[in-house]
């Protein structure tokens, strides 16, 4: 009886200790803190940025954000380093069309900035000719 006792207490042993290494291998969390960070993150409304062209045949933007914490917000649109246009608003929801006809060629980035959330867009404009030669024999 008492290999007995022994085989089952070590085996017990074993596997707490097992139990115990594997816990310490999937501690995700290490304090409430981190846990309650997490949750409060994901109750947190987010700014949201929709950029759209109404219409594919015209160079006009229409650039709309909600910004639920009622944060300042800024608007940029530029193309590298160089700034087209920049401003900030204060606004809960906000929408404007935005004009870029008057840009060069070039890649461009539409950058919304709320507090400590960034959301960018890049917007390409590319110009493309189309030569039509025509030969009339008289």
């Amino acid at each position: 009886m008492t290999t007995r006792t022994f085989l089952v207490t070590g085996l017990l042993i074993m596997g707490l200790s097992a139990a115990a290494q594997a816990q310490n291998f999937h501690t995700a969390f290490h304090s409430m803190q981190q846990v309650n960070a997490l949750l409060d993150s994901l109750e947190t409304p987010h700014l949201r940025v929709v950029i759209q062209q109404p219409d594919k045949n015209d160079m006009r933007f229409r650039i709309a954000f909600s910004n639920p914490n009622s944060r300042h917000a800024t608007i940029i649109i530029r193309k590298k380093d160089d700034i087209y246009f920049h401003e900030n608003v204060a606004e809960q929801e906000y929408a404007s069309m935005y004009d870029f006809n008057q840009l060069e060629d070039g890649d461009y980035q539409v950058v919304v900035v709320g507090g400590k959330e960034k959301v960018s867009t890049n917007i390409t404009i590319h110009t493309e000719t189309q030569v039509n030669r025509q030969a009339v024999l008289h």
